[in-house]
C-alpha cells in the first residue's frame, strides 16, 4: 500500500465520524446523505438487512429507522485505511452501536464498518458502505426494517 497523506487519512476518518454523529442525532437524514455520493450503495446484507441504492434508498431506510428509534449511540475505533489510490480509498473501523426503540426494545451491535470512498469537489464521500458483526447481536433490528 502506498503512503497516505495525513490530511487524507484524517478526512476519511472524519467522514465515518460524521456518519455516526448524524445517525446519533436522530432525524439528521441530510447529514447522513452528505456522507454519501448520490449513487452510493448502502449494503447492510452482512447483518441481514436489504441493500439500498443511492440517496433515495438511504433516505427511505433512515426515515423508517428514525420513526421507530428514540435514541442511538455509536462509538468508532480501530480505524484502518485498507486501500488508497490517490482519489479512492477504503477504510475499516470497529463500531459499538446501541439503540433504543420507541417501543422500548433495544439493540447493541458490535461490528465493523467498511466504507469505500472517493475524493470529490466537496471532499471525500462514500460510494459503498457495508458492515458485519464481531459478536452476536444483542436485541433486535426490527426497528430498522422497512415495510
Amino acid at each position: 500500500m502506498t503512503t497516505i497523506p495525513i490530511e487524507d487519512r484524517l478526512a476519511i476518518e472524519d467522514l465515518l465520524i460524521a456518519y455516526a454523529h448524524a445517525v446519533d442525532t436522530i432525524g439528521n437524514i441530510d447529514g447522513i446523505l452528505d456522507v454519501f455520493t448520490p449513487d452510493a450503495v448502502f449494503d447492510l446484507s452482512g447483518i441481514g438487512l436489504t441493500p439500498l441504492q443511492g440517496h433515495e434508498g438511504i433516505r427511505g431506510f433512515f426515515t423508517t429507522v428514525f420513526a421507530n428509534m428514540a435514541n442511538h449511540a455509536h462509538y468508532l475505533s480501530n480505524f484502518a485505511i485498507t486501500a488508497f489510490d490517490g482519489d479512492t480509498a477504503s477504510i475499516r473501523a470497529y463500531v459499538t452501536g446501541m439503540g433504543l426503540g420507541k417501543d422500548g426494545r433495544g439493540v447493541t451491535v458490535n461490528g465493523r464498518y467498511y466504507f469505500d470512498v472517493v475524493r470529490t469537489g466537496a471532499g471525500w464521500k462514500a460510494t459503498r458502505y457495508t458492515m458485519d458483526f464481531l459478536m452476536p447481536l444483542s436485541g433486535t433490528l426490527d426497528n430498522a426494517q422497512q415495510a
